[in-house]
């Protein structure tokens, strides 16, 4: 009902059948089978009947209606109680006529009450220092130089945004943090800027927010500029539920460096670079494919924060391609997951491998690049055979010993 209510609060036109799946898709619900929660939905979106109440199918004649105890066309529901034996239960009593979904017409609802108190909105932000037990610091620094001040002093200090990974941390696994810093209202980590060559995204950026931004420069760029692009939008889908999405961010996610990640994979096969400044100021330049050291280890010294994430375009003939592989499509961490990345060159009738890129994880401590792959791939003819080569060296590329952590090394 909240997930429902939160769509439908913040959507300005009817929410459409995809808006209404994706919304839900953070509930997991095992009495149900969900098909009376998306029906209820679907009063308040445009869809059309035949989706879930097949009366076209029915084709009924004059003076039919649909019987209620059958579901077929019938024209008993013409003759009144008295007429008929009512003992029998396969004959209705009742005329029931097809009942259509805009009848109820969700749509129309525009009144909407205040969803957050408005003084709340309107209170002029002020940095915070709060002290909590056990020597607990909590701080939200508003801007990037308080941040990295802090960091400075605090260099063991964690950032948060989301609190989705800290929180998990503090609350389950016992771990203790004496320095916590509140980053959400910086504005240089929650920029946003469409470049000509790329975009940058800044590390306190929402998946909500990246998604809405893939979503909008894949209908507004050339399609060959955007395959990186539609590969997150695929990948974002089965990342989490929108709720989860609405508050975690791309610079935490990461910073976090699981091995199980579904997004660092493809930074690296899509060439993304990391930006990271220190105390003093100083930006340096990263690949996302060397930043990773180890498990959930990275490359920051204890005075540096990753500032911002860069995504360049693709090129004509470059393709970009994610997978995951998990227990349940939905909500569900990832048993092996990949980003994948060819570029291809024309050299008369043929297709040779100019560029290419494929980074796993699930399969070591760290997404890990196919660097044998690769080397194997460029210059190659692009054809059958050479990806069933291709295949061959990448078994000897990435290799799970039988007692890697997480079990289920021959299906992974």
């Amino acid at each position: 009902v909240m997930s429902m209510y939160a769509l439908l609060r913040s959507s300005q036109t009817p929410p459409t059948e995809e808006q209404i799946e994706e919304s839900l898709a953070g509930n997991l619900c095992r009495c149900t089978g969900y098909r009376p929660i998306v029906d209820a939905f679907r009063v308040f979106a445009k869809t059309n009947d035949a989706l879930y109440v097949d009366i076209s199918s029915l084709s009924l004649q004059e003076g039919e209606v649909v019987c209620p105890s059958t579901g077929k066309p019938c024209s008993c529901g013409s003759k009144t109680v008295n007429d008929i034996d009512t003992s029998d239960q396969s004959i209705c009593t009742t005329r029931h006529k097809p009942t259509s979904y805009s009848e109820v017409d969700g749509s129309t609802y525009t009144d909407k009450e205040l969803i957050f108190p408005p003084e709340l909105l309107l209170r002029k932000l002020t940095p915070l220092n709060l002290s909590g037990s056990g020597g607990l610091k909590w701080y939200r620094p508003l801007t990037l130089k308080h941040v990295l001040e802090l960091k400075e002093k605090y260099p063991n200090a964690k950032l948060l945004i989301g609190n989705t990974e800290v929180g998990i941390e503090m609350r389950l696994k016992k771990m203790r943090y004496q320095v916590l810093i509140s980053v959400t209202h910086v504005p240089e980590l929650n920029m946003l800027n469409v470049k000509e060559d790329g975009i940058e995204i800044g590390a306190a950026v929402r998946l909500t927010e990246l998604l809405n931004l893939f979503r909008e420069v894949a209908t507004q760029r050339p399609a060959h500029e955007t395959s990186a692009c539609k590969a997150f939008i695929e990948q974002l889908k089965w990342f989490a539920g929108t709720q989860i999405k609405n508050v975690a961010s791309v610079g935490g996610n990461v910073c976090t460096a699981s091995p199980i990640s579904d997004l660092n994979p493809l930074w690296m096969a899509a060439r993304a670079k990391f930006r990271i400044i220190n105390s003093s100021g100083n930006v340096r330049n990263t690949l996302a494919e060397n930043f990773f050291l180890g498990y959930r280890k990275v490359d920051l010294a204890g005075d540096e924060i990753l500032l911002s994430i860069f995504l360049p375009w693709t090129r004509p003939f470059e393709f970009v391609k994610e997978f995951k592989q998990a227990h349940r499509r939905e909500d569900d961490i990832a048993i092996v997951n990949a980003g994948m990345r060819v570029c291809l060159e024309e050299k008369g009738e043929e297709w040779v491998v100019s560029d290419a890129s494929f980074a796993y994880g699930g399969v070591a401590p760290l997404s890990l690049c196919a660097n044998k792959t690769k080397e194997f791939l460029i210059g190659k003819k692009w054809n059958q055979i050479v990806l069933q080569n291709a295949l061959n060296v990448l078994q000897t590329d990435i290799v799970l010993k039988e007692d890697a952590p997480g079990g289920m090394v021959e299906f992974r």
